[in-house]
Parts: C-alpha cells; sequence; structure tokens
C-alpha cells in the first residue's frame, strides 16, 4: 500500500542478486518504465564475484574475487546506462543500509548444477557470502533502500529464484518481507516455466518489444557471462543468447509480473484490536458468561461434602470461587482488557442478587453463614482486585529491547513463498 503523493512519478525498486540478472530477468520493463517517466532504482546483492568469465581476455579473472567484482560493477554500469539509467545501489552499501550500522558488502554465495538441471547450493559458500547473512539483516538493508528511494513497489524473484540459485532465493525472501514490512507491494517476477504452464488473469504482462534495442545493448555488456546472438537484419525484434552451460535462450517478447497476495490479516488478540462491533460482542458474551457463573455459583455455593464423621468441606463454595478466579483472572491476560472484566463481575454479580430477589427473604439460596457472605462478596473482591492490577505485559514490552536501525527497521526471520525467473549460472 503505498503511501506517496500521486502527483509524483511511480517508484519502483528491482531487488536481484547479481550483476545481469536485472537485464536478464527485468531489462525490458527497467526501460520501459524510464520511458515512461517512473523513477526506477536496481538494488544489487552481490557482485557475481564467483560468475563465470567467458571469453579469452577475461579468462585470466576466473576464481579472483576482488578482480571479478572491480569488472562486473563496470558490467552493470554500463548496462544500466544502457536501460535508460536507473539509479542503482548495492545491498549493505549506501542508502541500503540502516544509518546506524557500519556498511557491509555481501558476496556471491556460488552454486552447483543438481541432478534435475536446477542449481542448488555451493558446498563453499564463503562467510561473507549473501546465504551466510542472517536473513533479519538482510531483511533491514533491503528495508532501508525502500525508505531511502521512497519506492511504491518491489520487484525481484519468486521463491524458488526461478532455477533454484540461493542467492536468488535469498533475495526473494528478504525482498517480500521488506516490503510488507515497508507496506508496498511485492511483485514476482514469473518464470518461463510459469508462463507455460498458463497465466492468471491478474498477471501483468509488459510488452518489451518497443525497447529491445535497449535491451540488446545492455545485454551486450555483459560478456563475462552470456554470448549475445548477432542480430538478425531480416527480425530486428529477434533478440537470443548464450548461456555459460551453453544453453541457448530467447529474450522473450513480453515480461511478466504476478502480485503478491495481500498478507490475511491477524485475527484481534486483545481486546483493543477489536473492531467496534466485536468489541460489543465481547462485552455481551463476558456479561453472559458471567451470569452463568453467578447462577451457577448462587444455586451450589453451599454445598458441602463429608470427610471423615465430623469435618465437612464447603466443596460448592471452593469451586464456583474458582470458577469466578478462573474467569476474570482469565479475561484479564488473555484480553488484557478491564472492560471484560467489569462485565463478567457485573454478571455474576446480577445474577446473584436476582436469584436472592426471586427467592425473597426466605431463599435458601444465600444463607447468613460464612459460605454465604463469601459468595455475596468474593467475586466483588476478586474482580476488583484483577481490575486494580497494572497491565504487565504493557511494563514488559516497554523495558524489552528491539535491535532496530535508525531508519526504525527490525529484523524479520520469517520464511515466504511466491514464484520464479530464470537466470545464468553466477
Amino acid at each position: 500500500m503505498s503511501k506517496a503523493p500521486v502527483s509524483r512519478p511511480e517508484r519502483v525498486l528491482f531487488v536481484h542478486a547479481h550483476p545481469d540478472d536485472e537485464t536478464l530477468a527485468t531489462g525490458g520493463t527497467i526501460a520501459t518504465l524510464l520511458a515512461h517517466g517512473a523513477a526506477v532504482t536496481v538494488l544489487t546483492a552481490t557482485r557475481g564475484e564467483r560468475g563465470e568469465m567467458l571469453t579469452a581476455e577475461l579468462a585470466p579473472l576466473a576464481g579472483d574475487a576482488g578482480r571479478v567484482a572491480q569488472h562486473r560493477e563496470t558490467e552493470i554500469a554500463a548496462a544500466l546506462a544502457a536501460l535508460g539509467g536507473p539509479a542503482h545501489r548495492w545491498l549493505g552499501g549506501a542508502g541500503a543500509r540502516p544509518t546506524d550500522l557500519p556498511e557491509r558488502r555481501y558476496t556471491d554465495s556460488g552454486m552447483r548444477w543438481g541432478a534435475d538441471g536446477r542449481a542448488v547450493a555451493a558446498e563453499d559458500a564463503p562467510a561473507d557470502s549473501l546465504t551466510a547473512a542472517d536473513l533479519g539483516e538482510v531483511v533491514d538493508d533491503v528495508r532501508a533502500a525502500i525508505r531511502s528511494t521512497g519506492a511504491d513497489a518491489v520487484v525481484s524473484y519468486g521463491d524458488d529464484g526461478g532455477y533454484g540459485h540461493p542467492d536468488h532465493v535469498r533475495v526473494h525472501e528478504a525482498a517480500r518481507y521488506a516490503a510488507r514490512a515497508e507496506e508496498v507491494r511485492f511483485t514476482a517476477i514469473v518464470s518461463a516455466s510459469d508462463v507455460q504452464d498458463g497465466l492468471r488473469a491478474d498477471d501483468v504482462r509488459v510488452d518489451v518489444l518497443p525497447v529491445r534495442a535497449r535491451v540488446r545493448a545492455a545485454l551486450e555488456q555483459y560478456r563475462s557471462q552470456v554470448t549475445v546472438d548477432p542480430a538478425d537484419p531480416s527480425d530486428p525484434t529477434a533478440l537470443s543468447y548464450v548461456m555459460p552451460h551453453g544453453v541457448r535462450h530467447q529474450v522473450p517478447a513480453v515480461e511478466v509480473f504476478r502480485h503478491d497476495d495481500p498478507p490475511v490479516a491477524p485475527a484481534p488478540q486483545t481486546f483493543a484490536e477489536m473492531s467496534g462491533p466485536g468489541k460489543a460482542a465481547a462485552v455481551v458474551v463476558a456479561a453472559v458468561v458471567g451470569l452463568l457463573a453467578g447462577g451457577l455459583g448462587t444455586v451450589t455455593h453451599q454445598q458441602t461434602i463429608a470427610i471423615g464423621a465430623w469435618v465437612t468441606a464447603p466443596i460448592g463454595l471452593v469451586l464456583t470461587t474458582l470458577v469466578v478466579l478462573g474467569l476474570v483472572v482469565g479475561v484479564r491476560l488473555l484480553y488484557r482488557s478491564r472492560v471484560l472484566v467489569a462485565a463478567v463481575g457485573l454478571g455474576v454479580l446480577v445474577a446473584t442478587q436476582v436469584l436472592v430477589a426471586v427467592g425473597g427473604k426466605s431463599s435458601p439460596l444465600v444463607l447468613g453463614n460464612a459460605a454465604g457472605y463469601v459468595w455475596t462478596f468474593g467475586p466483588a473482591v476478586i474482580a476488583m482486585l484483577t481490575l486494580a492490577w497494572p497491565d504487565l505485559a504493557a511494563v514488559r514490552a516497554l523495558r524489552t529491547p528491539t535491535t532496530t536501525g535508525a531508519d526504525g527497521a527490525t529484523a524479520t526471520t520469517t520464511a515466504a513463498a511466491g514464484s520464479g525467473v530464470t537466470g545464468p549460472h553466477h
């Protein structure tokens, strides 16, 4: 849900794992948005330090993470310029890091091909890799980028990263949670396999043929990662490339996206979280429960049980008092509401007084003995004591420190689901 004024251009944050992902998966959409005046930012998580170096000229760089990173920085800068010049940030760097934390660099986690032809996690991911980082920290960095760019929407991969690359999966998790935390829409890139399986009526289709030349120019900057096939004079819209493992891909004429389903609102946990009608219904229910407890207690509180020949135990009074105690204390603890406690207490008192009035002065229900006096005044005392104690849960919340960035971002460590996107071996 965007809070931006409608008078300013749309602002979209594309979150990707490595240099070249932004062009391969969303290059046409980035160029299209820029052509229509949108403010676009590309956030890249790593520099693809473990990517292949395809050409003979670049082959000596392979395995040297520092030199590979420097080269891929130049590639993405040239590619983004070819797409139309979106803003660019590195995850963990300026504008994509809570301001009270020192900047950090996430490195490529690497991957290997599994038996099913999909990427799986590498066995030697470095300690500073994206997947080795705490997910909450990564989420906070994406949140910082959303805030610093004023993004109205976040676009990234689906839940499997398109083909299983662990960095893509981690970026999906972080981007989706960050978007939800900042209350902006998260949109997943629909993978080629999802397109083949059929699209949903509400999927977003972007015709990228009008910006085909920009996408080609951007892809040609990634000589270390893909080999772009020469242009076909007879079909200027045709665009294909070969990936490091030899598979040729046709660049689609349409890029497809799927909006994330809005999160289901959590059920209210306390009285304060209920709606107006919900609060009214809760008060009525509490009063009815109090009436039932009061009626039951008035009828049964005089019951005793013999223990031996000379001792009797006031079993009725004990049980009915415990019922009232459990109700008012339970309501206070569960719903943190003095209103509901008062409703239960009044219900008990009303039921008791009505039954006594109906029975008249000769009523056997509430006698002038110890049990009668305890039942007459005990529920009121219990209710007043329960009403009087402070809200301990609120006190604990005030005393419990939370780890936040200067922008207010807090760590999130839950898992989520979405869709996918295709891409090369990094």
